[in-house]
């Protein structure tokens, strides 16, 4: 317990003593912490321009270690919620995605690859990806997604399983990150994307009611790009539709596509490995960055 004093001096070592304890006992790897987080998630708002990135924190520890000695330092924050989120392992890179599952496409896949070779990733051991190339919402709701899809399915334990059976067996899993969109806009509208979307989601939640659902903006595409009905212009209709469908059921929303963009709306040219769809490292790194400032809002919420 740390004795408050009237002596400003006092305080000001205090503060300076609480806030090197915090660097000793934050961890940088959590693997089971559990953080009571408020029930509403949070979604945040479409622009309809490009983000600059550069805004973003590339540490969610110093953010957070920022955010408390900050707030203590203006009366914001008493000594005792100080303490208890310093104790929860919260003020770490990604303790916040210990229990989290990523879900999605080729784009999902790439990210994980990204996870695992760099150190300041969001992921840890815990966090789980269940991802496969060109899988989708459509192919991942259909009768013969074991089947016919089976090869463009997702994997747990080895085993290709439908989506919401595979979460359902990830008991340490309390969240769910979901990125879908560029193979269902392909052949379909934005508006029934959306719909598949949230059946999708809707049966992870009939076997899980209490997994947090986290929808990630579809990323936008190189300038030009049209297939069949994917272009950046049905990309923009998707995310608001997906914005919409997050507000209505109390679903947080990642604005990734924003802070990926240029001037003209499509994916810069230094985030294309493909002059397509596809990105590089440098774009995951901004994926990085803006799901920690995500966690950041989340947690401080």
């Amino acid at each position: 317990m740390f004795l408050l004093s009237k002596n400003k001096s006092c305080y000001a070592c205090c503060v300076i003593a609480l806030s090197i304890l915090m660097l000793f006992l934050a961890p940088s790897t959590v693997y089971a912490a559990e953080t009571s987080i408020p029930s509403f998630s949070t979604v945040q708002p479409l622009t309809g321009s490009a983000l600059c990135a550069d805004i973003l924190s590339s540490s969610l520890t110093d953010s957070l270690n920022h955010y408390l000695v900050d707030g203590y330092v203006a009366g914001s924050i008493n000594l005792e919620q100080y303490n208890a989120m310093l104790c929860s392992g919260m003020i770490s890179e990604n303790a916040f995605f210990a229990d989290a599952v990523f879900v999605g496409d080729s784009l999902t896949v790439g990210f994980e690859q990204y996870c695992r070779s760099h150190s300041d990733s969001i992921a840890s051991d815990s966090t789980r990806f269940l991802a496969r190339v060109s899988c989708s919402a459509k192919v991942a709701l259909s009768s013969n997604a074991l089947s016919k899809h089976a090869g463009i399915m997702p994997k747990y334990n080895g085993n290709v399983q439908y989506i919401e059976n595979a979460v359902a067996q990830m008991e340490h899993v309390h969240k769910m990150f979901i990125c879908f969109g560029m193979n269902d806009l392909t052949g379909s509208t934005p508006q029934q994307f959306v719909a598949d979307m949230q059946t999708l989601i809707q049966r992870v939640l009939n076997v899980r009611p209490d997994i947090r659902i986290y929808v990630i903006s579809i990323p936008c595409v190189v300038s030009g790009v049209s297939t069949g009905g994917l272009n950046n212009n049905t990309i923009f209709t998707a995310n608001v539709l997906l914005q919409e469908a997050c507000i209505a059921n109390g679903w947080g929303f990642v604005n990734l596509s924003e802070f990926l963009m240029g001037a003209d709306g499509a994916l810069r040219p230094e985030y294309s490995s493909d002059h397509y769809v596809h990105e590089t490292a440098k774009a995951y790194a901004i994926w990085n960055k803006v799901l920690k400032n995500y966690a950041f809002m989340e947690i401080t919420k």
